[in-house]
């Protein structure tokens, strides 16, 4: 998909997020036109992802039945590689040279050239079955899953390649996803036009769901993240993707607890400076000027609440931002 497409569907599950609040429900929830309304967005939605998902696939030499393969066998290669370190780190004597050999990851099963993880797949074959019997519960290995971990790799070898049915599923998954956005648009558009009708007796709402609207649309170059913060928690987003000018628009879009964001060299939350975001709000912060300090190479979200999890979503855009939020205040 592209950039647009991407920021599109963010702005979708934004507003789906507003229009889910307790607040929102308690004006909108009774509406069955506007639940009609947003159920028919949500599940275009949810077909555009199903076709993206398709997009998003590695199709070059294989189908979906031998992606499903090699999951599956790359989870439990990782699976009998924990449990033959383990036994021979703790058998008698123990084995240290074979303990070391046991060092796979499920991210060095689970792509790659296929021929050079099969080889990797068998040679954990190998080495959990020299195991006994008897001592497999102590690592947590059943024989069956020794079995199944055969068949599976059996199976994979023989997969077939089919690259050329995967193009073609390919181009059907994109030219969907193109008559799907135009649907998207379509509904949301109904959806907007029922919300509005709230304007007159609920303008703050009203606002709200327009804010999630426009938030999203912030141009070329730009990089999101979101995170779901638990009480006095922090995270550290965009290492070396900023530079000094870009603009930061952060959403608080809990109702009870504030956040602070700084730059930092490090991970760590600084001990001096920073901007504070108040619940509920949303703000268009240049870096590094608006928050104090020294350039750094990491933006650091902090949340102030010591009692409430809270939802926090940062976009960063190269340069100067469309972002409608407000900038700080003139001091």
């Amino acid at each position: 998909m592209t950039n647009g497409q991407l920021n599109y569907l963010r702005m979708v599950l934004v507003e789906n997020g507003f229009l889910g609040l307790a607040g929102s429900l308690a004006i909108w929830g009774s509406n069955t036109f506007a639940v009609t309304a947003r159920g028919n967005v949500m599940s275009i939605f949810g077909q555009i992802m199903t076709n993206a998902g398709l997009t998003e696939e590695d199709l070059h030499g294989n189908t979906t039945n031998k992606m499903d393969l090699w999951e599956q066998a790359a989870e439990m290669g990782v699976h009998m590689n924990i449990g033959t370190k383990s036994w021979a780190e703790n058998k008698t004597p123990a084995d240290p040279v074979l303990a070391a050999a046991m060092h796979y990851v499920l991210s060095d099963l689970d792509r790659g050239a296929i021929q050079e993880v099969l080889v990797s797949l068998n040679f954990i074959l190998g080495k959990v079955s020299l195991i006994p019997v008897l001592e497999l519960p102590n690592v947590n290995i059943l024989p069956a899953e020794i079995v199944t971990f055969t068949s599976q790799i059996a199976a994979l070898t023989l997969a077939n390649p089919q690259y050329r049915i995967g193009q073609i599923v390919k181009k059907a998954a994109n030219s969907d996803i193109a008559s799907q956005f135009v649907l998207l648009r379509g509904a949301m558009g109904k959806q907007d036009n029922l919300i509005h009708t709230y304007r007159y007796t609920q303008k703050i709402f009203v606002e709200g769901y327009d804010n999630g609207r426009k938030i999203i649309d912030l141009g070329k170059g730009m990089k999101t993240a979101e995170a779901m913060l638990h009480p006095l928690e922090h995270v550290a987003w965009f290492k070396d993707k900023y530079l000094p000018k870009d603009t930061l628009t952060l959403r608080n879009h809990s109702v009870l607890g504030s956040v602070k964001v700084f730059v930092s060299d490090g991970t760590t939350v600084p001990a001096t400076g920073g901007y504070v975001l108040a619940p509920d709000s949303e703000i268009k912060l240049e870096i590094p000027g608006d928050l104090g300090g020294v350039f750094g190479h990491n933006v650091i979200v902090e949340s102030l609440s010591a009692t409430d999890d809270i939802h926090i979503t940062g976009i960063l855009a190269s340069g100067k931002s469309a972002s409608k939020a407000p900038s700080p205040p003139l001091t």
